[in-house]
């Protein structure tokens, strides 16, 4: 996995490498900067820059800049780049102060910018064809302010490509916030690891593409920074992906039982047994009620029905706990909320059913509406539970408002998981997925093609099947929002982000799993293809 780390922990980072493992900053500097120019050197829309200007602050990201601006003069062709600093050059102290001094003396022109010199800043912009934003760096927070507001607003004025020093000045890096003027970035360039605002919304949209530089950090000074945020990859996915051997049966795969359905909704439970089974489960069952049992019987081919009391209403009643508690015995794993529908008793239902479940659960949609009322009641799943809210889902569980939920999806994930022992699968852009220890792994598939109904009924078949197979809850549930957003990328890609819908993600799951697992096998097993 990919570790994201906090400002806090950036600084603990290069503390540890400066201050007690002796690599001077200096030098962390001077690689950083020689990174950003490799990454502008291999960048085709900069490649060609003739004209470029450097943006640079008073703290290390400007003498980063500075850095930057020396290397620049070698492959631009046109002498050295101006540099503007947003200050004076006697106002800058230690690294940064000795590469603005390097910098000068190798004849970079330094422009100490002021008010009165804005209009020769515009002027430049105007005949630039590349702009290195070293304005501030990834610890900052809060609106930019003053002379670094007015610079950073009049860079949006000018279509210049802009390449980010660590991260867009404006952009806070420890929430993905844009609290006031900031810079639209086509390239960042971001040293040792990424940084929360890399990958959080709205920030991520205006950091480009991002390019992780190593610049030299050690690994035992990492280690104690103490990472609790990870960005999941491929490899993370193919060694939990269960091996199907040779010598087995279905009864190896896990036995599902998916409990939704009612009048109108009947599609959403048929999407989650479709999946389950496609994804590799050995036996699924869908908990249905009896008046609809024809429908369903209809439906499904693969997956079995099994109906219970609803009293002809077309929603699951009450009177069906005892039935459905010593049928979910046999089960290895319950999915509880696909198209369930919000019948009062139904969902009384599904609350008395809580306290008696004693399998892994995945608990979606109305199975957690459900719970809106009473939220601590899911506490009674601890341990074994994956819940998987929408923002709007969190926000009637929670009590939050749905815009504090989307500003903080770490948190507010991370804080709910802890609070009632449960794994969070908060949905988004990027979904968030928190154990209750706080480990909180981001999901970096998927896109605008998931936006459609029925996509969350696939999800909970994902992860369900992987329940079912042995994986442990929290890792079940990180690997599942990989496949589906992996799946929802190639269905994009052949259909167009409009046209996919959610059996398209059923159909190209094959795929996803197929890309993942293509060189995976154990002894005794078949080779997965």
């Amino acid at each position: 996995m990919l570790p994201i780390l906090t400002a806090a922990q950036m600084q603990q980072v290069d503390r540890e490498t400066i201050e007690v493992l002796g690599l001077p900053g200096a030098v962390l500097m001077e690689s950083a900067g020689r990174a950003v120019v490799e990454a502008i050197k291999n960048c085709p829309q900069t490649c060609q820059s003739r004209r470029p200007v450097v943006l640079c602050g008073k703290g290390n990201n400007g003498g980063d800049g500075f850095v930057v601006a020396r290397y620049l003069s070698s492959f631009a062709g046109h002498g050295f780049p101006l540099v503007f600093l947003c200050g004076k050059l006697s106002d800058l102290s230690g690294d940064a102060a000795t590469m603005a001094r390097v910098a000068v003396n190798c004849g970079v022109k330094v422009i100490e910018l002021s008010e009165e010199k804005l209009p020769e800043f515009a002027s430049a912009l105007k005949k630039a064809d590349l702009a290195v934003d070293g304005l501030l760096g990834s610890g900052a927070s809060g609106s930019p302010r003053g002379l670094t507001a007015q610079v950073i607003e009049m860079l949006s004025e000018y279509l210049v490509p802009v390449v980010a020093i660590d991260s867009p000045s404006g952009v806070e890096m420890d929430t993905g916030r844009i609290p006031g003027a900031a810079v639209n970035a086509m390239l960042t360039v971001t040293f040792g690891f990424e940084k929360i605002g890399h990958r959080l919304y709205p920030g991520r949209s205006l950091c480009g593409d991002v390019v992780v530089a190593d610049i030299g950090f050690p690994e035992v000074a990492v280690q104690k920074a103490r990472c609790s945020i990870f960005v999941s990859e491929a490899c993370d996915i193919k060694h939990r992906l269960p091996v199907r051997k040779i010598d087995s049966h279905k009864g190896d795969y896990g036995k599902i039982l998916v409990l939704g359905g009612s009048t109108g909704l009947t599609g959403a439970p048929v999407m989650t047994c479709e999946t389950a089974l496609v994804c590799g489960a050995g036996m699924v069952t869908a908990a249905v009620p009896a008046s609809l049992n024809p429908v369903f019987e209809m439906k499904m081919t693969e997956a079995m029905t099994r109906p219970f009391a609803d009293r002809g209403s077309g929603a699951l009643q009450p009177e069906a706990l005892e039935a459905i508690e010593q049928f979910a015995r046999d089960m290895d794993v319950l999915a509880i909320g696909p198209g369930l529908g919000r019948d009062e008793g139904t969902v009384r239902l599904v609350l008395d059913l809580a306290p008696k479940v004693k399998k892994p659960v995945v608990i979606d949609a109305d199975g957690l509406n459900a719970f809106s009322h009473d939220p601590e009641r899911l506490s009674l799943f601890a341990g074994s539970a994956v819940i998987t809210p929408h923002p709007g889902e969190m926000a009637r569980l929670s009590k939050l408002d749905p815009e504090q939920i989307k500003s903080s999806p770490i948190k507010v994930a991370r804080d709910f998981a802890s609070k009632l022992g449960v794994v969070v699968l908060l949905k988004g852009s990027p979904s968030c997925t928190a154990e209750p220890g706080g480990r909180v792994v981001l999901n970096p598939t998927g896109g605008p093609a998931l936006s459609k109904a029925g996509s969350g009924d696939v999800l909970t078949g994902i992860i369900a099947a992987l329940l079912a197979q042995g994986l442990e809850v929290f890792d079940a549930a990180f690997c599942g929002a990989y496949l589906h957003g992996l799946a929802g990328d190639i269905a994009a890609g052949k259909l167009g982000q409009y046209s996919v819908v959610a059996t398209d993600l059923i159909a190209f799951l094959p795929q996803a799993i197929a890309e993942i697992a293509a060189s995976f096998s154990d002894p005794g097993g078949t080779k997965v293809h």
